[in-house]
């Protein structure tokens, strides 16, 4: 090299280009859509029958519907199995125009930036680049997505030499490599760098062929090697699928009419999440929750929303959540927005395409700093737990403002939202190394409506339209043994209509002496799932974990002798101890560390929040939740009021009214005027043991004339 290339170099070096292209804030924060480009107005103006938009939706829909199913079908993770996945397709600006109605639909507001990104720092980078087959990978949280177990494969899509949009599948990875905890979810990873690999979006193919190295490079850091290999082939196969079917549409009709329907899918979505706001009551509505766990010990955090509704526009705000910490739960702001707008996509608005034109609809002021809004130095690959807790708060304050609002979208107790589900790794009873998560969290149940029940065993949260699982798939993949799955009751919220309850699942480790089991839920101390306007929230979740004197030959000799006090329920389990040994109840957060062969762990998934006052409850539907086994004789003595004919289980209606005749009295007596009932409750400080994040201050003045 000569001294002036070696100047030129060097000169290059320090002046043209950065150490390392780290997240971009300014994406990461942008959500708004793009303005218009020339190219949005031209293909627009060639339309002349609006009907023409209506048919090239429905098209990209079902192509997006077919292409996913297919990809549950051929990917290795469990998670897509069961309904983790989304594919979509985004402009050539970026946004996100068109999801698949199921699967993960927070994907669809949060991965907006990671084809912004590679078409800002990559397209026109030399030694990168972007052209028609080129394969795009990325799963760091930080530059856009949810966490970094959620992997996302991007490709562009040509029509005749021009770039017209991108094609994108997304799969929760159960396996991401982290230095401690299998299953990619890492409750003691104080850093980033504790979280397993970090992909940045990156070039991992041309030609849509793979680079085998870049993968090999991928694979040297996961404990299942194999799973990332066939799911990255799944999701290019998919993403390869909708760009042949996108290639025959704008063949038969043109790709203007493509391009002309995601700009106007985008905006019209848009503009109808702004007309329904419009009719809410102006107002500021307010929820708050609390998570009970920071991963590595019982603390109360706390998460606030507020909206402010004037006209047609929604403020979301969120001062005095807890601060950021060196743990997990971190979520950066883009997840927080992706949250608000999985409310409106899934429980709201259900009726229209899942786009980022819902969240361009609102506003947010989002408090710098706090545990929903933190940089990309901080850890988290658990940050959908605190976003969980958070919907419950944000569910309660939407439910508040849409009370008197018209429309389709009826008032709804929360959701459960958390995931009280098995992580696992280790060698399985194939001697084949594996590490991800079970899906029982997708039976979470459902929130109870102003007019009727919640769903049991609906869905999670995030992918309300999705799937559990058969146990004996459990059984043929892995080393355990299903000892029970059922709905137990008590498990969801009373009222008067009550929550859809969900799933109490026992696994016994069997085949392996080499393998761990793990948790990451919160709800064993506060309750996840908050009721309405009287309704009761859904009870809280405990991990039971019990060690059996003698291992696994005292289980299997007790089950084939008839499993002698074997009820099918883990309160009563606990109670009577039929195996001798060590039964412990605990928080549902324990690290995915090595077990015995024989442990037995018992974990309830919750149920959703009850609606309106127990006492009014019809009390057939009572009566029929206790035939059923949906609720104990406690309850629907002590909460519902209810007298009835034991023998033939039937309801002495006139008994129960006055039996609630007698408990509303008793409530008057019990009640207290409420600025009395503040002054004795209010305290200027948490009480120490709490270990309390947040904020605990008291307005004089807040709440005036508001909900």
């Amino acid at each position: 090299m000569t001294d002036a290339s070696a100047e030129e170099f060097l000169a290059d070096l320090l002046s043209n280009q950065p150490v390392m292209y780290g997240p971009d804030l300014e994406i990461t924060g942008e959500y708004r859509l793009r303005p218009r480009t020339r190219r949005e107005d031209e293909a627009l103006a060639s339309i002349s029958d609006p009907t023409d938009l209506a048919v090239g939706l429905s098209r990209v829909e079902a192509v997006l519907e077919s292409s996913m199913e297919m990809l549950q079908q051929i990917s290795a993770s469990a998670a897509a199995k069961w309904g983790d996945l989304i594919i979509g397709i985004y402009t050539k600006e970026g946004d996100f125009a068109i999801a698949t109605s199921s699967g993960v639909n927070i994907f669809s507001a949060t991965t907006s930036s990671v084809p912004k990104f590679i078409a800002r720092y990559w397209a026109d980078e030399p030694t990168v680049g972007l052209a028609e087959g080129d394969v795009f990978y990325h799963n760091d949280a930080n530059y856009g997505g949810t966490h970094n177990p959620d992997h996302t494969l991007l490709i562009p899509l040509f029509w005749e030499g021009e770039h017209v949009a991108w094609i994108g599948a997304i799969i929760h990875e159960g396996e991401n490599g982290a230095a401690i905890d299998q299953g990619g979810l890492c409750m003691r990873a104080t850093t980033t760098y504790g979280e397993g690999i970090r992909i940045p979006p990156m070039k991992i193919g041309e030609n849509y062929v793979v680079r085998r190295d870049v993968v090999n490079l991928f694979q040297n850091q996961v404990r299942d090697p194999m799973l990332w290999l066939t799911d990255i082939r799944a999701k290019l196969a998919a993403a390869r699928t909708v760009e042949h079917r996108m290639h025959e549409f704008m063949g038969e009709r043109s790709p203007e009419l493509l391009i002309a329907t995601m700009r106007s899918v985008l905006e019209t979505t848009e503009a109808e999440v702004r007309r329904r706001i419009a009719s809410w009551p102006d107002g500021i509505y307010r929820g708050v929750h609390f998570g009970d766990s920071t991963l590595i010990e019982e603390r109360l955090f706390k998460l606030c929303v507020e909206l402010e509704k004037r006209g047609d526009r929604l403020t979301v705000r969120t001062g005095g959540s807890a601060p950021s910490i060196d743990r997990a739960l971190n979520v950066q702001a883009h997840f927080t927005r992706a949250m608000v707008g999985n409310l409106f996509m899934n429980f709201l608005y259900g009726d229209l395409p899942r786009t980022a034109g819902f969240i361009a609809a609102l506003d947010f002021e989002l408090e710098p700093g706090s545990i929903v809004t933190a940089g990309p130095e901080q850890p988290s690959s658990l940050s959908l737990l605190t976003m969980f807790s958070f919907n419950a708060a944000l569910h309660q304050a939407v439910t508040k403002a849409m009370f008197a609002a018209p429309g389709t979208a009826k008032p709804m107790a929360p959701w459960y939202a958390m995931i009280p589900t098995l992580q696992y790794g280790g060698l399985n009873q194939h001697m084949q190394v594996t590490a991800n998560v079970s899906t029982e969290m997708n039976a979470a149940g459902g929130g109870a409506l102003c007019d009727r029940d919640g769903e049991h065993a609906a869905g999670p949260v995030f992918a309300p339209v999705s799937d559990w699982g058969e146990m004996e798939l459990r059984e043929a993949e892995l080393p355990v043994l299903g000892l029970w799955r059922r709905i137990p009751p008590d498990n969801h919220g009373f009222g008067k209509f009550r929550g859809g309850s969900s799933v109490e699942w026992t696994y016994m480790l069997y085949g392996s002496q080499m393998f761990a089991f793990g948790i990451a839920s919160m709800g064993g101390r506060f309750p996840v799932t908050g009721g309405m306007f009287g309704g009761y929230g859904g009870p809280c979740t405990p991990l039971t974990r019990i060690r059996p004197e003698g291992g696994v030959d005292t289980v299997l000799r007790w089950l084939a002798e008839g499993g002698k006090g074997l009820t099918y329920d883990g309160a009563s389990t606990v109670a009577t101890q039929p195996v001798p040994g060590e039964y412990m109840v605990t928080n549902p957060m324990q690290a995915a560390d090595p077990i015995l062969e024989g442990d037995i762990w018992i974990q309830r998934v919750g149920g959703g929040g009850g609606y309106g006052d127990p006492l009014e409850r019809d009390p057939e539907s009572v009566m029929v939740d206790l035939r059923r086994g949906l609720i104990s004789q406690e309850v629907a003595t002590s909460v519902y009021r209810l007298v009835w004919d034991s023998e033939h289980m039937k309801v002495d209606h006139e008994a129960t009214c006055a039996a609630r005749d007698d408990e509303r009295a008793e409530r008057l007596r019990r009640g207290r005027p409420y600025d009395d009932f503040v002054a004795s409750w209010r305290t200027d400080s948490p009480p120490d043991h709490l270990g309390f994040l947040g904020s605990w201050e008291w307005g004089d003045d807040a709440g005036a004339g508001e909900a």
